[in-house]
């Protein structure tokens, strides 16, 4: 389906869902969700307005009106109401306006499938909380929402007016949520845990867990499992104290891990064969650059296992042996819990977990390679 046509059968979904004195999103903003020109969209809202389905205002917006149901000669059900299992749906996929190649891959590959199913997605961009609910406030209800809000705090009001426009809410992520949304998301202490018992198997003496400072709930879960295992007797004296750096992944967070694992290691200097876990990085390539400019050559000076996706080719960089979660398992994970909540409106919300993976590579050594 092409962005002109993508926007027409949203502007139609939408219309017919819509109540009286809903404001149509700004033609501004249309033509950065759908990509397309100034002209196009305008064309499109002017076909609105011929149906009589909407009604401009000058100076103040174009809102939907009452007539539309009459006008075009049938019953539409709001989205609140009970739809066919197979009835087309409306879903907006609300996201940071700076997602990272994580999200992306996942939001693109959510509205294929939604798209391929014949329902009708949205894909709108937000700044903050604030500007969340200025966004939320120029649209009419739809039938399903999916957050990708990264790693920043959802507000109880940011929430509500989620809420106020959608009965189904599905985070893409694991975060602290209500008992009526829906999360499926990923817990980093598992792979915490296996980065650790690999790493203790190839003979290393001194581990390094880098992370980040930020809170939101699967890092604390990965925090909470490494400081279970530095109070086991086996392990007491191989961990050592988190690492944690006050940066979230953007461009300069491979250069913070850097900095901070080498102050880790020089407090370290008479370990045999020293490894280090890390949580964040997006360009793998880029971060074994950044430590060889630092005389770290690994596997030979370091073993390094990094925390992620193990389905994004970049952040292993050809290299890096990887634990974490894939993307693929992301959507499916997302897509499946919405069309079940959409056919099980009275099961339980919660958070799902995704399963763990492994992508062996290069960057594990062991004592011989450090004679």
């Amino acid at each position: 389906m092409g962005e002109t046509s993508k926007l027409q059968s949203y502007l139609r979904s939408v219309a017919l869902a819509a109540e009286e004195g809903d404001r149509l999103p700004t033609v501004r903003q249309l033509m950065r969700d759908f990509s397309l020109s100034q002209q196009v969209v305008q064309r499109a809202v002017n076909d609105l307005k011929a149906e009589g389905l909407v009604d401009a205002h000058v100076g103040r917006g174009t809102f939907f009106t009452k007539s539309k149901q009459s006008d075009v000669g049938v019953s539409v059900p709001s989205p609140s109401s009970k739809k066919h299992d197979n009835a087309p749906r409306s879903v907006i996929m609300l996201r940071r306006s700076s997602s990272n190649l994580r999200g992306r891959v996942v939001l693109e590959s959510l509205q294929d499938r939604l798209n391929s199913d014949g329902h009708v997605t949205l894909e709108v961009g937000y700044s903050d909380p604030e500007h969340a609910k200025q966004v939320l406030h120029t649209l009419p209800r739809f039938d399903a929402c999916i957050v990708q809000n990264s790693f920043d705090i959802m507000p109880v009001d940011m929430i509500s007016a989620i809420r106020r426009k959608t009965d189904t809410i599905i985070v893409d992520g694991a975060w602290l949520v209500g008992t009526d949304i829906d999360a499926v998301g990923f817990e980093w202490g598992q792979s915490v845990e296996t980065a650790v018992r690999r790493l203790v198997s190839s003979g290393h003496d001194c581990i390094h867990y880098i992370t980040t400072a930020s809170f939101f709930l699967a890092n604390e879960m990965g925090l909470h499992r490494w400081r279970n295992l530095r109070e086991t007797v086996e392990l007491a004296d191989v961990i050592r104290p988190e690492i944690k750096i006050p940066k979230l992944p953007a461009k300069d967070y491979e250069e913070a891990a850097v900095a901070a694992l080498v102050s880790g290691i020089s407090e370290s200097p008479n370990s045999q064969a020293p490894a280090v876990v890390v949580w964040g990085v997006e360009d793998g390539a880029r971060f074994k650059n950044l430590l060889e400019q630092e005389g770290l050559a690994i596997p030979a000076d370091l073993s390094v296992i990094l925390l992620g996706r193990t389905d994004l080719d970049p952040e292993a960089g050809g290299f890096f042996h990887m634990v974490g979660y894939t993307t693929a398992d992301q959507v499916d994970g997302v897509y499946g819990r919405l069309i079940e909540r959409w056919q099980k409106r009275k099961e339980p919300y919660g958070l799902r977990l995704l399963p763990m993976r492994e992508r062996e590579g290069l960057s594990i050594g062991g004592p011989r390679s450090r004679e």
